[in-house]
């Protein structure tokens, strides 16, 4: 007894699918004029947060919350640098160098 080519290609995709882990998510968050482009962002566990520096000065991002103390260390301009996103959470976001910079990240 054969089985049906759709029943085949179902088996197949389910075994191909519980082998690959899906891609996580990258958004990213720009720096300029000395601010973070948006306020707050909200991402999936896993999810990874792309922090840009587009300013003309350096920087030094702070990320605090759920277990999590993170510190980028200098960011000169022009770098880039991704955190990821492991537990969900709220985070806050700031600048060492520059305390008027701040935003939120939450995880779901």
């Amino acid at each position: 007894m054969f089985m049906k080519p759709i029943y085949l290609i179902a088996i197949y995709s389910l075994a191909f699918l519980s082998g690959v882990a899906l891609a996580a998510v990258t958004t990213t968050v720009d720096q300029r004029g000395i601010a973070f482009n948006m306020p707050a962002l909200t991402i999936a566990k896993g999810g990874i947060v792309n922090f840009t520096n587009s300013d003309n000065t350096s920087h030094n991002i702070l990320i605090v919350g759920d277990g999590v103390n993170f510190n980028s260390g200098l960011q000169a301009p022009g770098v880039a640098f991704k955190a990821p996103f492991q537990k969900p959470g709220m985070y806050k976001v700031s600048c060492g160098i520059h305390p008027k910079m701040k935003m939120t990240i939450t995880v779901k």
